[in-house]
């Protein structure tokens, strides 16, 4: 028996551009996870968004995959600019 039928899932294959691809997979290696688990969070974080009840599984999965990227943008010497705005 496959991985697949047996973790109850199907494959979704899509055709995107090179630089979106790109842009993926360094979001992915940014947070330390794998390309499926980030689009897979992507979608539902999308999906939800739009309307549709989020359970709190894939809630707090979404925050465990924002909050480090979000820290480590906060904290970035290209927006130390902003900083003496306030």
């Amino acid at each position: 028996m496959s991985m697949r039928k047996e973790r109850d899932e199907s494959r979704l294959a899509i055709e995107i551009e090179p630089e979106l691809r790109q842009r993926i997979e360094t979001a992915a290696a940014d947070r330390d996870i794998s390309v499926r688990d980030y689009v897979v969070a992507v979608l539902r974080a999308a999906l939800d968004s739009s309307g549709t009840a989020r359970s709190s599984d894939a809630a707090d999965e979404w925050n465990r995959l924002s909050i480090p990227s979000f820290g480590r943008d906060w904290e970035s010497d290209a927006d130390a600019v902003y900083d003496d705005l306030a």
